[in-house]
């Protein structure tokens, strides 16, 4: 057996170690941990690739947030992490978005692979003493496998024999963990055996990241001529609508301080954010057409950048004033992961705008724009992890509402990780005024709705549903069990 073979075993153990009939804990960051001491094994030269750093941080950044608040989604962030590992240790070239999706392919195909892969070895193996060496290996497998089957049967047909060997205990030994094991093998095989599509990769890794010069001709300059002349104008009507828009805002937003007459809060944010991210889409295509090529002697490029670069800066100043209107919507209702996604959605557009400006003034290509910007959603997707949401949401709207007027049911709907601040609430003095009967302000109208549960019944069920699948073991702690299992004893 190589050394590759040994290293997936290992990964493989590890994998059916940690994970089986365990919740999500510590136990993931042991894993990421072992995994990243594999990969340097295997490569030590992945220590010296800022890429490669870059995805480590991001696994090991994401299964500590599995470790602190163990939520879905810092578990998802894990994962994509993993994926996105697996591919920039085998090529630290590929973009993060073709990384993930060479990933993907590499699970799906793992099993054809496996049998592939045996057939060619087997195949390949003369009778030298490499190949002796995999012999014995495979023989000690074997034995090992007869003995534990021996073991289990002397066991059962002997009380005496059963009790003299008491001390040895391989209950975990079953179907379920079998097929669990196997799972984990063919992940562990795709993770440490990559497989991209080779033109696919090999047509990505050849993608420029500065834009090409065009070829200077009579009919492409005054082509590219005419491209300007329109870019301009239309840069120039969208900043004069632009400094319409931004400054209604600011009059009524920091001046008035409150919404228009007659609209609503969803018109003034949801509806509204869907509008102005298309905008954006819609511009930011017409600009990555424009400045598909570097064209430095074309008439009117510099004067079309000079407002590209002003429309950038109108359109933060729109996001930031979109921002403000949403924090009006959660201060007037309550804090929901609607309204959080509202933000988050504020931040890529800003974060693709300053990365559209930083293209132009480098004179970088489109390429260079679409993978940078998925390169910043997966790490915006880790850093989101850090957060424990649910207990923001919950501690936001009981601080900052009467607690007749919170909306408890949504925050009954929420993970269990804010068991100790719904429990913390009754033995608060107004917690009798609303115990009888639950209000819901998420109706599209606003209306107060009631629902037949008390507020120590919705309790129970959570309390009752998340000891229900709690999970006593060291491979699953994590301290948001801590502090659950805490309050509730």
């Amino acid at each position: 057996m190589k050394t590759n073979d040994y290293l997936l075993l290992a990964a493989t153990g590890a994998y059916s170690f940690l994970f089986y009939q365990q919740n999500a804990g510590i136990n993931f960051l042991l894993f990421n941990i072992v995994l990243l001491i594999i990969l340097v094994v295997k490569n030590k030269k992945l220590l010296s690739y800022n890429k490669w750093i870059w995805s480590a941080v991001l696994c090991l950044l994401s299964a500590i947030c599995v470790f602190v608040h163990s939520s879905a989604l810092s578990i998802i962030g894990n994962i994509l992490s993993l994926l996105l590992l697996s591919a920039v240790s085998f090529n630290v070239v590929t973009s993060s978005l073709f990384s993930f999706a060479f990933s993907c392919y590499s699970v799906l195909t793992s099993i054809a692979f496996v049998i592939i892969d045996s057939i060619s070895r087997f195949q390949s193996n003369n009778e030298s003493s490499v190949s002796k060496k995999g012999y014995k290996v495979l023989a000690t497998i074997i034995v090992l496998v007869l003995s534990l089957l021996f073991f289990s049967m002397y066991k059962n047909s002997n009380p005496l024999f059963a009790e003299n060997t008491k001390w040895i205990n391989l209950d975990f030994i079953s179907i379920g963990w079998i097929v669990f094991s196997i799972g984990g093998f063919l992940l562990m095989y795709a993770f440490l055996y990559h497989r991209t599509i080779k033109p696919i990769e090999t047509w990505e890794n050849k993608l420029p990241l500065l834009n090409t010069p065009f070829e200077e001709n009579e009919s492409t300059i005054k082509q590219f001529e005419t491209e300007r002349y329109a870019g301009m104008l239309l840069f120039i009507l969208l900043n004069v609508m632009l400094v319409i828009l931004n400054i209604g805002d600011i009059q009524t937003l920091y001046f008035n301080g409150g919404l228009p007459k007659n609209v609503t809060h969803s018109d003034f944010v949801h509806s509204g954010v869907g509008i102005i991210i298309l905008s954006i889409v819609i511009a930011t295509s017409l600009i990555m057409f424009l400045f598909r090529k570097e064209f430095t002697t074309v008439k009117n490029n510099k004067v079309l950048s000079a407002f590209v670069y002003l429309w950038i800066f109108q359109n933060i100043i729109m996001l930031s004033s979109t921002a403000f209107r949403n924090q009006i919507y959660i201060h007037d209702f309550n804090f929901t992961y609607k309204r959080i996604g509202v933000y988050v959605w504020l931040i890529l557009a800003v974060f693709g705008l300053l990365i559209m400006l930083w293209k132009i003034y480098k004179k970088q290509s489109n390429w260079y724009l679409i993978r940078t910007n998925v390169a910043v959603w997966f790490t915006v997707l880790v850093l989101s992890g850090l957060v424990n949401w649910d207990k923001l949401i919950t501690n936001y709207n009981i601080q900052n509402k009467p607690l007749a007027q919170v909306d408890f049911y949504y925050l009954f709907s929420l993970s269990d990780t804010n068991i100790p601040e719904l429990m913390a609430i009754t033995k608060t003095p107004e917690f009798s005024s609303f115990n009888a009967k639950l209000k819901n302000y998420t109706s599209s109208s606003y209306k107060e709705r009631y629902y037949q549960e008390t507020y120590i019944q919705l309790l129970n069920q959570k309390i009752t549903h998340y000891l229900s699948d709690y999970t006593n073991d060291w491979r699953s702690f994590d301290l948001r069990d801590k502090a659950i299992v805490e309050s509730i004893y």
